[in-house]
């Protein structure tokens, strides 16, 4: 009678690929971007991704729309609206953008803890999640498809405030000297940034303190060399 093999199978399955989630903030503007992000961890990365979508202020068919062109292995997931009723009437845009993922980043948690990543990714005015990823023992990233120099613009304004006190908000220069580019007129710069008495600026300088604590930018690869070696040797871009 023939002996039965009794050698072990391996049944071993290689190790699932790294999940990054993705959050955007409401607008076509900043989905659209990630969107192409996530497409590129997919296809050149073979990354696991998940795009995040804020309920609040967005248009339900653009986002869509959007997300509709992503492989299928792209997950989708929508954090649900936030009250925003107690904000003052004459609030402006910016600061409810600010206020509204501010207060929809407590959403992100299950989703993350639910399916762990190994990456968060915001964008702008989404650094509230970097706290989260921090708290999590995962790498958070700011997203930046746009110039680097902003960057370089929101760390002049945390300079500028070092050794400020509390409640104290102080002007940009005019012009902005930034290291690597050209000498910047204050109306060439956003305007959340012109005006230290406008309740925007200070959303953006708590905004520019948390880049601080970002484990890194992801920016276009045709940065200038100049403006790189700086932001690398600030505390804004360790």
């Amino acid at each position: 009678m023939a002996e039965a093999a009794t050698g072990a199978t391996d049944t071993s399955l290689p190790p699932p690929p790294p999940h990054v989630v993705l959050m955007a903030s409401p607008g076509a503007g900043h989905l659209i971007p990630l969107a192409e992000l996530a497409r590129r961890l997919v296809s050149d990365h073979g990354f696991a991704v998940t795009v995040v979508t804020i309920a609040s202020l967005s248009d339900p068919a653009t986002d869509a729309a959007v997300l509709s062109s992503l492989p299928a292995s792209v997950a989708t997931a929508v954090l649900p609206p936030v009250a925003l009723d107690d904000l003052p009437a004459d609030i402006g845009f910016g600061s409810v953008m600010f206020e509204l993922v501010r207060r929809s980043v407590p959403h992100l948690r299950p989703l993350v803890v639910g399916s762990p990543a190994a990456a968060i990714v915001c964008d702008f005015f989404g650094t509230p999640a970097l706290a989260l990823a921090a708290e999590l023992g995962v790498p958070g990233y700011v997203f930046f498809p746009t110039s680097i120099s902003f960057i370089s613009v929101v760390r002049s304004v945390v300079e500028l405030h070092d050794g400020a006190a509390a409640g104290e908000y102080r002007d940009l220069p005019d012009p902005l000297v930034l290291p690597g580019c050209a000498p910047l007129r204050h109306g060439d710069i956003p305007d959340g940034f012109r005006d230290s008495a406008d309740p925007v600026y200070a959303y953006v300088l708590e905004e520019g303190r948390r880049y601080g604590g970002a484990d890194g930018f992801l920016a276009r690869s045709d940065t200038r060399t100049g403006l790189l070696f700086s932001l690398r040797s600030s505390h804004i871009c360790d």
